[in-house]
Parts: structure tokens; C-alpha cells; sequence
């Protein structure tokens, strides 16, 4: 593979990550905070999550589109393999991950179409939120089929594959819900009616997140057996570097969130408007870790942990 498709197999990926998990996190938002923000907050709040579905809804198909050109053209010979008929066939119906591929693309082209047609009831307790949401979902998965796990042995694949829906399940809930948690905070900057409801998302989003982190630790233990073979502790490859990256951002990550948990929102109810300027500045904070941190999952999406 070359440096330019390496780049844009990367930049793509991110792209993937950052947009389903905005999307998971964001759809799944009203179903654990099921109390409605007082007006005119819940309007603005409204408007707010719209934006972001809007948006990471339009970087998804783009960027599935660029990461799908980008693959083929790497496996074949170059972007002139993307009008080869015959290469075309033998990508999609005759290698074991053209039907996944077709699989994501087929959610991808229902996903938009939900996206687009249920615009103004997103994201709220409804059928078209959950529906969806369970796209954004499979969509997540499905990159298994695609990634590290899809050359495992057979007998592997299945506990591996389920490792891996867990950790992206997790993290995207706990990571995309950092953006109608900013959101919110945000709001109660400009309008004191608004603690309450604040109080209230905060305490189910913490619930909310430390179920999911759990989820995404299991599946990290589940996913990182196989690879543990190719460690060479005197000469680590670029993915086990990228690895030991990844760890010490999510240890930052629990570092902030312990600290919005147990110091800072127990005083919202002493100092609401302090006490959410500095909750606000922290999921800041966080949300610039995410970022990073799934910019390094991609990278190691593209690599091999053998070098």
C-alpha cells in the first residue's frame, strides 16, 4: 500500500468512526434522558442535536464511500481498478468481505433515507430514532467483517467479532454522548430554569457511561487475545505503539469523567453556574480526546499489529 492510500484509508476511517459515533450517541441520547428540557432550552437543545445528526449523517456516507474507492484501489491497480468490471465482480461477489462491504453499503443508502425522512422528529423517543439508531449500530459492527478480525480462523472469528461490537457499542454510546452532554451544559449557561434537567441528564448520562465503558473494557480484553501473539516486547510494532496511545487517552478520558462524576456535579446544586462552566470546559476537553483517540483506532485499523 502506498503513503497515499494508507493517508486516505486512515482519513477515511476516522471520518467513519467519528460520524457513527456522533450518530449512536447523539440517537440514543432521549432514550435514557427521558425527562423534556424546560422551554425555551428544549427547543434550542432540539435544534442543537438536529445540527449534529444533520452533519455526522452527512460525513457518514461520504466518508464510507471514499474509505470503500480508496480499498479497492489499493487491492487493485490503482483508481483505474474502480472501472474494471472484472475486478469489480471478484471485490464484491467473489472475495468473503464484498458482501460485507455490501451489507454497509445497503444500511448506509436505508440510513440516509431515514435520516432525511424523519429530520424533524430526530432525535426523540420514537420508532424513527430507534430505528435509526439500530442502524448506526450495524454499521458500527459490520467494520469487523472488514478489519483485523475478518482474517482470524473461523473458530476465532465469532467471540472476536462480538468483542469488537461490544467495545465500538460501547464506546460510541459513551463517546457520542459527550455532544448533547456539552449541549446541555452549555445551556445552562444561558438559562438557570434549566438545572433541574441538567441534573437529571447528568446523573443518567454518568449511569449511561459507566455501563458502557464496561462494555467497551470487556470487549477490549476480548479483542486484544489474538493479537497479544505478535507482541515483541524489545521491538513493538506501530500498531502496539498506536495501542499503548489509545490506552493512555482513555485513561484520560476516566480521569476527567471520574472528576465531572464525584467533584464537580455534586455542585451544581451549591454553584450551578460555576460548577457547569467547569463541567462544560471538561467535556470540552474530552471531546478533543475523543477525537484523537479515534484518529489513532483508525490508524491501527490500517496497520498491522506484526509491523
Amino acid at each position: 500500500m502506498t503513503d497515499g492510500f494508507f493517508v486516505l484509508l486512515t482519513a477515511a476511517r476516522w471520518a467513519q468512526f467519528l460520524s457513527l459515533f456522533v450518530l449512536f450517541g447523539v440517537l440514543l441520547f432521549p432514550f435514557y434522558v427521558t425527562r423534556a428540557a424546560p422551554a425555551p432550552s428544549g427547543e434550542r437543545l432540539a435544534l442543537k442535536m438536529r445540527r449534529a445528526v444533520l452533519i455526522a449523517g452527512a460525513a457518514q456516507p461520504l466518508s464510507i464511500l471514499v474509505w470503500l474507492a480508496a480499498s479497492m484501489a489499493s487491492m487493485g491497480d490503482g483508481w483505474s481498478s474502480l472501472r474494471d468490471a472484472d475486478f469489480l465482480k471478484a471485490f464484491f461477489f467473489e472475495a468473503s468481505f464484498g458482501t460485507i462491504w455490501l451489507a454497509r453499503l445497503s444500511l448506509t443508502i436505508v440510513l440516509v433515507g431515514v435520516l432525511a425522512a424523519a429530520r424533524g422528529r430526530l432525535p426523540a423517543r420514537n420508532p424513527a430514532t430507534a430505528f435509526a439508531l439500530g442502524l448506526a449500530g450495524a454499521l458500527l459492527i459490520s467494520q469487523a467483517g472488514i478489519g483485523h478480525p475478518a482474517g482470524l480462523p473461523l473458530g476465532e472469528r465469532p467471540i472476536v467479532v462480538a468483542g469488537y461490537a461490544l467495545h465500538l457499542l460501547g464506546g460510541a454510546a459513551w463517546i457520542g454522548g459527550l455532544w448533547p452532554l456539552g449541549a446541555i451544559l452549555a445551556e445552562l449557561q444561558k438559562d438557570d430554569r434549566a438545572q433541574p434537567y441538567v441534573e437529571v441528564a447528568l446523573g443518567r448520562f454518568a449511569t449511561m457511561a459507566s455501563a458502557s465503558v464496561g462494555l467497551l473494557l470487556l470487549g477490549a480484553a476480548i479483542n486484544i487475545g489474538p493479537e497479544m501473539a505478535t507482541l515483541k516486547a524489545s521491538n513493538p510494532s506501530a500498531w502496539w505503539w498506536a495501542a499503548a496511545m489509545k490506552a493512555v487517552l482513555f485513561g484520560a478520558l476516566i480521569v476527567i469523567a471520574c472528576r465531572n462524576r464525584f467533584v464537580l456535579a455534586p455542585s451544581l446544586a451549591i454553584r450551578p453556574r460555576e460548577a457547569a462552566r467547569d463541567l462544560l470546559r471538561n467535556v470540552i476537553v474530552d471531546q478533543g480526546l475523543a477525537v484523537v483517540l479515534l484518529a489513532v483506532a483508525a490508524f491501527m485499523g490500517v496497520t498491522s499489529p506484526t509491523g
